[in-house]
């Protein structure tokens, strides 16, 4: 399934951390090491090399930025798992990447230097970044793959990443990001049901209209596809609040957008799920009708149903089931 429909979440998360200030922003409010500090603004590049491997092209993206930290340079690899499940294999994939990287490297350096006892590799430094909902319980570390390693010491290959798992940040810790972007993306996508997700945009307005171009542009992309996702379909009219030079007045109109949000949701659970799709589905129908689709269309993908049968039993769009359920 996950070849047949391409995630979503890859495009705008990919434009989220290309975005310089948002990249630093993730190392000094999340990864928060001594070194962070060191890292020379000045050289970091986001580079265009990709390093996403034939075996696992279909489910991730990745960033790949190059710095240097006390004039040595630095690579770091941030891989987006954007799945909603979690892969226990990660550390076995970061290590495929890692020594791709490394290789890449090795091959483009010029052949005198990397042959003189004083050439030195950069260091390959892997974040995890995790948007999924389940909590993450994968190794953290090579070592934990290896069956008993202990009797090796340390003669064998081992490293640890870093997660970013971006379910743990409530809104009062990521109100304190020095990238407002970063924070207020990440706001809008911790939501947890279209009128929370509403409320989110209403209470980050103003610092919304104060983004740059680019910034707006890369939130514009995360409201629209979360709007699409909640089957709402307001993004015209909040894009006409973003216009709206009265802070006031826009606030009051999005006031209007979420009391008709509410209203809606409150006729669809009233309504229920239409007869076929309601066995099994309590849960569901306590949530909503678009939340009771969701989970059919779960389970359904659980049992390897064609994607075709799934949108002809569930009534759900692509671009909803790519973006709650893949």
């Amino acid at each position: 399934m996950e070849n047949i429909i391409s995630n979503p979440h890859d495009k705008r998360y990919k434009e989220l951390f290309s975005n310089k200030k948002s990249f630093i922003s993730l190392l000094e409010d999340c990864v928060k090491m001594p070194w962070v500090n060191d890292v020379d603004e000045k050289s970091l590049v986001q580079t265009n090399n990709t390093f996403i491997l034939q075996d696992f092209s279909g489910k991730e993206a990745d960033i790949v930025y190059e710095a240097k930290i006390n004039g040595n340079k630095v690579i770091f690899y941030i891989l987006l798992e954007l799945q909603r499940k979690v892969d226990f294999t990660m550390p076995y994939r970061l290590m495929l990447y890692i020594v791709e990287i490394i290789r890449r490297y090795y091959n483009e350096s010029d052949a005198n230097e990397r042959d003189n006892k004083d050439y030195k590799l950069p260091v390959v430094f892997p974040i995890v970044f995790f948007s999924g909902k389940e909590k993450w319980t994968a190794p953290m570390n090579l070592g934990s793959m290896y069956s008993n390693p202990e009797i090796f010491g340390n003669n064998l290959m081992d490293f640890e990443y870093t997660l970013v798992d971006a379910k743990i940040y409530d809104d009062e810790r990521l109100k304190k990001f020095k990238s407002k972007l970063l924070s207020i993306f990440l706001m809008i996508e911790n939501a947890q049901n279209g009128v929370s997700f509403y409320n989110s945009f209403k209470e980050n307005l103003k610092d919304i209209k104060a983004l740059d171009k680019e910034e707006g542009r890369i939130i514009d992309m995360c409201i629209r596809v979360k709007d699409i996702a909640y089957g709402y379909n307001k993004t015209d009219i909040i894009r006409k609040l973003l216009n709206e030079n009265r802070i006031e007045e826009a606030d009051n109109m999005l006031s209007e957008v979420i009391e008709a949000v509410k209203q809606e949701k409150e006729e669809l659970i009233n309504q229920g799920l239409s007869q076929g799709l309601s066995q099994g589905l309590s849960q569901g129908k306590l949530e909503g009708k678009l939340e009771g689709k969701l989970e059919v269309a779960k389970k359904m993908l659980d049992e390897n149903l064609s994607i075709d049968i799934i949108l002809k039993t569930t009534g759900l769009s692509k671009e909803q089931i790519k973006i709650n359920v893949i």
